[in-house]
């Protein structure tokens, strides 16, 4: 008798599509599944490959095509290679429904197959035209899997580091506009990425981004239900400077015809965002609350330009006035905290595993340590090439292969020697704290802190993962029995 489970199998797995097409939104289908796959690509892949096979059966059950082609099914792997960007870049929005209509289509044909066709196929080479489920299955598996690691990280307790880093440098706006004449509104400030500006733009400026931010939190928060978190929409860093050249013009007109009023919007528009901020950052993904993103850091974006705007009314240029070292108290602030943290670690707290898993706080730490190190030596061979020299730019894909090459080192550092890897990351910190401390004053602060101000401020990068290692920490101790 002809074993037809294989129909079963394929509808099974059909309606585990269909429940999953159900649930997906457009922040699931742009979900990073490793190895070049998002949601959307692997969906779209499932639905070729359905079709593909939907083609090959409407010409064997017409008499016109075998299975026992083995140049196509060789050549199989050539077509996933070559239409992989395809599927990258389709159009997402009818990807789930383009799947699910190829799986149904496939598995209507597959029930036409006859009795003597299915006895064919079934235990040789080509048995997959059958199991239709063996596919879509191993898709479905790697779809839920990011999903679930994205839920996890959507679910983390939002890092609220940025919301005193916003306060203080919304006070440092209001202090300088309390301050600010008519007539100083005028005065140019120093050429920046954008061009050269007077006081009056780079308060529109600020006040059109802080607007920009709460605008479309403001769409983000009406667009979520229940309360869940919020899907955020950005604008890609390339794009804006499009807004920005623009944007100036409007903004000078805009200020001159509103005079002094201009330093109160920006205040208030700093205000209504850092406001809003407070009130959702635990709606916001784990992803937007890191020290690096401005979206949330307010203060990467304010801070630069509130330098500008202060040595503009100084009526001295940068070289002449002393710079901004607030990130050595933030430096200074982030290893403290690295103390207590690691004040209080074990063996067993090496080995927990922090985040999604992937890492222990072991290898957080050898990755702290490693980064330190590295950027110090990197300073000292740019201050070895003259004293108002920083170090060259590092490609994020070289950041990225050392990042993956180098977690196996720190796992097998920290298990072995746990006191050597805890006095390690607290050395290194020092280290790098130190030689930034001890930075000559040709040292172009404000431009490095507005370009690259992890160069400068290292709790940008402390912070994001002491916050990870606190947080598995607390899990462990909730976890321990009364």
């Amino acid at each position: 008798m002809t074993d037809r489970g294989f129909q079963r199998a394929n509808d099974e797995s059909r309606q585990r599509l269909a429940h999953l097409v159900e649930t997906l939104t457009p922040a699931k289908m742009a979900v990073d599944l490793g190895g070049g796959w998002t949601v959307a690509s692997a969906l779209a892949h499932m639905g070729f490959w359905d079709r593909w096979q939907a083609a090959r059966w409407q010409e064997m059950l017409a008499g016109r095509w075998s299975a026992d082609d083995a140049s196509v099914i060789a050549a199989e792997h050539l077509a996933n290679e070559a239409l992989d960007p395809f599927w990258a870049s389709v159009a997402v929005a009818d990807v789930p429904a383009l799947a699910l209509e190829a799986a149904a289509r496939l598995d209507a044909l597959l029930a036409q197959a006859s009795d003597d066709l299915v006895d064919a196929l079934e235990g040789g080479r080509s048995a997959y035209l059958l199991h239709r489920h063996r596919h879509r299955g191993e898709h479905l598996d790697q779809i839920q899997r990011g999903l679930d690691v994205a839920a996890e990280s959507a679910s983390a307790p939002a890092d609220r580091s940025f919301i005193e880093k916003n306060a203080a440098s919304r006070r440092r706006l209001a202090a300088i506009v309390g301050r600010l004449t008519a007539e100083e509104l005028a005065r140019p400030t120093e050429p920046s990425e954008e061009g050269s500006w007077t006081v009056a733009q780079v308060l529109g400026h600020l006040a059109f981004w802080d607007l920009s931010v709460e605008a479309r939190l403001l769409m983000s928060k009406e667009a979520a239900e229940g309360g869940g978190v919020l899907e955020f929409a950005s604008i890609p860093d390339e794009m804006t400077e499009g807004i920005n050249r623009p944007l100036a013009a409007l903004l000078g007109a805009w200020t001159e015809r509103i005079g002094i009023d201009a330093g109160a919007q920006a205040v208030a528009a700093a205000e209504s965002l850092d406001s809003l901020l407070l009130e959702v950052v635990d709606r916001l993904p784990a992803a937007l609350t890191t020290p690096t993103v401005r979206l949330t850091n307010r203060w990467i974006h304010r801070e630069p330009h509130l330098a500008a705007i202060e040595a503009a009314l100084a009526g001295s240029p940068a070289s002449e006035r002393p710079a901004d070292r607030s990130h050595l108290e933030r430096n200074e602030t982030s290893r403290a905290r690295l103390r207590k943290v690691v004040g209080r670690l074990t063996p067993t707290g090496l080995a927990l595993k922090v985040g999604d898993g992937t890492w222990t706080v072991g290898q957080v730490l050898g990755h702290l340590a490693f980064w330190d190190r590295f950027l110090a030596a990197r300073w000292r061979a740019a201050l070895a090439s003259g004293p108002g020299e920083r170090p060259t730019y590092l490609p994020d894909e070289l950041a990225d292969m050392l990042n993956d090459g180098l977690p196996p080192t720190w796992g097998a550092f920290a298990a072995e020697a746990g006191r050597a890897a805890i006095d390690d990351a607290l050395a290194a910190a020092q280290a790098v704290d130190g030689v930034i401390a001890g930075l000559p004053a040709e040292t172009p602060v404000e431009a490095i802190l507005a370009e690259r101000p992890a160069l400068l401020d290292r709790s940008i990068h402390r912070l994001e993962h002491l916050s990870a290692i606190e947080r598995a920490l607390a899990g462990m101790r909730a976890s321990d029995p009364p």
